[in-house]
């Protein structure tokens, strides 16, 4: 009997460093059935996290170093940005009539799974190629200045794509009445983060922000908060992973509103260093969550925090931001507390609660382990995902038709 042979996906990645959506891409890749599917990754730039996917054994091509068009509440071009806003036409020019073409007519893949919203020259040549199209939706769309460019990404995914994964219900918004749309939550490794990683300090009391330097994911509002605590719990410690790096501008720069926010977070930082860790970007998040005893997540612009899932299935609890979707990941007063990101005093309390508080911190964690456990496991997401592939294939190729209609797995 001859084997069948592999299908060929090929992966898109958009960003540099290592955040959420490249390690999801990595978890979901890592865990794929490979003697159904060969996994191609191309990215579009060059970072740490190329070596990362390299190291792993995963087939990647050498970045192109060409744009996407973003446009998602964590990252969109303001006016000042306009010069680079030109660019990213050029590119996305390029990257439809050329480097897309080449490559898919190069690789010839099976399947194309693009692992943004702003991938859209690339689904719209794969389409035209005749080549179905994955298309997951890790962030919130941004409704920018008129909502034009909001409405094209919205439009070029609903054309274009063969399946529309979003990673949460408030992420779906967009295409939640499209009959391609399936929320497919973002999924853990158990066996990468395991509760049962020992701590090494029980002692001094150790809040985690994954954040580093970044205006959206909160970096000055859990500073503030930082600054009051201390006032009670002068032996706490903030350990804060991810990129951090001020420069300081001079000219029209330092007038912009990047540069007031850095400025109000360098104020701050002077009187609270000395109880600050700053681990720059890290690998080995397992075992420095093992060390901490709250996970924070402060964020002013509302997205899925992979470190809140990571952390709920290691035991820990977490203070997050009442934003959606984080409330989809958050069960209030439960495995934690979401706290709206007005309130400095209200995050104080809660923080200050789950530091010296041992019992409810534990009960919070593993009512906190249970619930991201059962709803999060990266084998349920793969199961899903691999389902999905095979019914696109399937029907691509006249073997049975997959079912439409909007819905949410995982669940």
């Amino acid at each position: 009997m001859n084997k069948m042979p592999k299908k060929k996906i090929l992966y898109i990645h958009h960003g540099k460093g290592i955040g959420g959506a490249p390690l999801s891409l990595l978890y979901l890749i890592e865990n794929l059935d490979k003697q159904k599917y060969h996994p191609i990754v191309l990215f579009l730039h060059h970072s740490e996290v190329v070596d990362l996917y390299k190291s792993k054994g995963i087939e990647v091509i050498d970045p192109i170093n060409e744009h996407d068009f973003p446009h998602t509440k964590i990252w969109w071009l303001r006016w000042y940005h306009f010069p680079f806003f030109l660019k990213i036409l050029w590119s996305t020019f390029k990257t439809l009539f050329f480097v897309a073409p080449f490559w898919l007519k190069k690789i010839k893949p099976d399947l194309i799974h693009l692992n943004t919203s702003s991938l859209i020259a690339w689904g719209k040549a794969a389409n035209k190629l005749k080549i179905p199209v994955i298309w997951h939706i890790r962030e919130p769309l941004a409704t920018g200045y008129f909502g034009i460019r909001k409405k094209i990404v919205q439009k070029c995914v609903s054309k274009y794509a063969t399946k529309i994964l979003p990673i949460c219900k408030n992420d779906s918004k967009p295409w939640e009445l499209n009959s391609k749309t399936n929320v497919v939550y973002n999924a853990v490794d158990l066996n990468l983060f395991d509760f049962k990683i020992p701590g090494k300090n029980i002692i001094t009391p150790k809040i985690l922000f994954l954040g580093g330097l970044s205006q959206e994911k909160g970096t000055l509002l859990i500073f503030k908060v930082f600054e009051k605590l201390l006032q009670t719990l002068p032996d706490a410690k903030l350990i804060v992973a991810g990129y951090f790096y001020v420069q300081k501008n001079s000219g029209i720069k330092k007038f912009l509103p990047a540069q007031k926010f850095k400025k109000e977070v360098n104020d701050i930082l002077k009187d609270i260093k000395s109880n600050i860790v700053f681990l720059g970007p890290i690998k080995n998040v397992p075992e420095i969550m093992a060390e901490c005893d709250v996970l924070v997540f402060p964020a002013t612009v509302g997205h899925f925090a992979r470190p809140v899932i990571e952390a709920s299935c290691m035991g820990k609890p977490v203070v997050a931001s009442n934003l959606p979707p984080l409330n989809e990941l958050v069960i209030d007063g439960k495995t934690g507390f979401l706290v709206d990101i007005s309130d400095i005093d209200l995050w104080v309390d809660k923080l200050k609660l789950l530091l010296t508080d041992k019992n409810l911190n534990k009960k919070m964690g593993q009512t906190g382990f249970d619930f991201a456990t059962k709803k999060f496991d990266v084998k349920s997401q793969i199961q899903i995902i691999e389902k999905i592939y095979s019914g696109v294939l399937g029907e691509l190729h006249g073997e049975g038709k997959i079912k439409g209609g909007s819905k949410t797995t995982l669940e």
